[in-house]
Order: structure tokens, then C-alpha cells, then sequence
């Protein structure tokens, strides 16, 4: 296949090949393949911008209630402490999630700029769309909106696909797809893990200083 024919193929659908998609075709023509892309695309930077959001409220909050954590641990009410300590542990487990997915979005974003430029399906394409489908379950009882914003991104990117390898179908379970999309989870969930440690301080021991110092007090005098 000559430059002239691959770009072709790319900017336009090809032929279908049996009657009954052809007809289909007649009907409902998909859009060229570089468009679908480019609006999956658009499309996930709308929901990084969303999970952007989302993750600047649970920041606000998480430090609200840092400190009455803090707050708590100087009046000397521990069981207040521990709960609103519990508490930040379960807004933290939920930004770590949203993180996750914002940064495996952003790599799936980057693969789909990468596919528009070398055209490669099998290298870079295929494992956005794994790895797409993965993401959005993530998404589904937590933000129902984006989970299926995600879901019709990743339709629109199996017709890509489909249209591209029409001769010759990508098996999305193959062993490289599999683990390049992977891949792409694990260094989200990684950068994830070390932006939590950046953004949210360290709570302090719930264990109130007077007590150890009282208990190691005790220990001295029993020897």
C-alpha cells in the first residue's frame, strides 16, 4: 500500500465488505476515522476537566476535615479524632481512584495523538481502547456521568478500530494489548500514588502525646 492509499484509508471509511454493511452504510455513513479520534479526544480532556474538578472539591474537603482531626486530638477527644480520621481515609481512597483515572486517561489521550501521527492500530490505538474500558468501570457507581461519557468514547473508538483493521481485526484480549493496556493502568495508578503523597498531609498520630509520655513514665519507674 502506497502513502497515497494509507492516507485515503485513513481520512476516509473504507468499503465495506458485505452487502448488509454496505447498506448500513448507505444509511448511517461513519464519520473518517481521523475525526472519530480526534473527537474521542476532545471528548476524554472534557472528562480529565471534570475529574480535575471533582478532585479539587475532595481536596478542599479532605483538608476541612484535617483539621478537626487536629482539632480534636487538642481537646483530648480521641473518639472524635478517629472519626473524622476514618473519614479522611475513605476521601482519600476515593481521590486516589479519580487520580488513577485521570492520569490513565491522559495516557490513553497521548496513545490517541500518537496513532493520529504514525497511524500504527496495533501499537498504539488498541491498547487506549483496553485500557479505556477498564477506566470507565472504574467510574461507573462513582461518577455515572463520566462512566458513561467513557463508554461512548470507547463505541466510537472499536468503530475506529474496526474501520482501520477491516481485512485484518484486532483481537482486543490478544497478550501485547492486554499488557500494554496494562501498562498504561499501572503508571497511572504509580503517579497517582505519589501525587496523593504530595497533595494530602499526613495525619497526626491519633495516640495523645501526655498518655505515651505517662506510660513511658510508668515503664521507668517499674525497673
Amino acid at each position: 500500500m502506497g502513502l497515497s492509499d494509507w492516507a485515503k484509508r485513513w481520512d476516509t471509511p473504507p468499503r465495506r465488505e458485505t452487502v448488509g454493511e454496505k447498506i448500513r452504510q448507505l444509511v448511517s455513513p461513519p464519520p473518517p476515522v481521523k475525526v472519530q479520534i480526534l473527537n474521542a479526544n476532545y471528548k476524554i480532556a472534557a472528562q480529565i476537566n471534570k475529574l480535575d474538578f471533582s478532585l479539587a472539591k475532595l481536596t478542599s474537603y479532605d483538608k476541612t476535615l484535617f483539621e478537626k482531626v487536629v482539632d480534636a486530638l487538642v481537646e483530648g477527644d480521641k473518639a472524635k479524632a478517629a472519626m473524622y480520621a476514618n473519614e479522611v481515609a475513605e476521601v482519600r481512597k476515593m481521590a486516589k481512584t479519580l487520580l488513577t483515572v485521570r492520569y490513565a486517561l491522559e495516557r490513553v489521550k497521548l496513545r490517541l495523538e500518537t496513532a493520529l501521527v504514525v497511524g500504527d492500530t496495533m501499537r498504539h490505538l488498541a491498547p487506549a481502547v483496553a485500557a479505556l474500558k477498564q477506566v470507565a468501570g472504574y467510574m461507573k457507581g462513582m461518577m455515572p456521568d463520566v462512566f458513561t461519557d467513557l463508554v461512548e468514547v470507547e463505541e466510537s473508538l472499536n468503530l475506529a478500530l474496526m474501520q482501520m483493521t477491516a481485512s485484518a481485526p484486532v483481537n482486543l484480549s490478544s497478550e501485547y494489548v492486554t499488557e500494554e493496556a496494562r501498562k498504561i493502568l499501572q503508571e497511572a495508578s504509580v503517579v497517582a500514588e505519589q501525587r496523593l503523597k504530595q497533595q494530602f498531609p499526613d495525619l497526626p498520630s491519633l495516640q495523645a502525646p501526655t498518655a505515651m509520655g505517662e506510660s513511658q513514665a510508668s515503664v521507668e519507674e517499674g525497673k
